[in-house]
């Protein structure tokens, strides 16, 4: 007879922790696509506008690290209860 293995069982705490790990490694992701997607914005405001400093675009890689690493931070707490 055959058993199926409970949740106290090994595998299912490193199933869990590669799931956490996906979602932290997905909330990496979201951070570099932020302070890309807003400095490319950024760039092309600044270009659009002639401006012969890239302002825009140091602002807009600003504010997307800071608002990916707010969301990279609730992310983690949101993992670690």
């Amino acid at each position: 007879m055959a058993t199926h293995p409970s949740n106290d069982s090994p595998e299912s705490g490193t199933q869990s922790e590669a799931r956490s790990l996906r979602r932290l490694t997905s909330g990496g992701f979201e951070l570099a696509s932020y302070a890309l997607i807003l400095g490319a914005a950024g760039y092309g405001v600044d270009h659009w506008f002639g401006f012969q400093t890239p302002i825009l675009a140091i602002i807009g890689l600003l504010v997307g690290f800071t608002l990916g690493f707010v969301r990279l931070i609730a992310l983690a707490n949101k993992l670690n209860p």
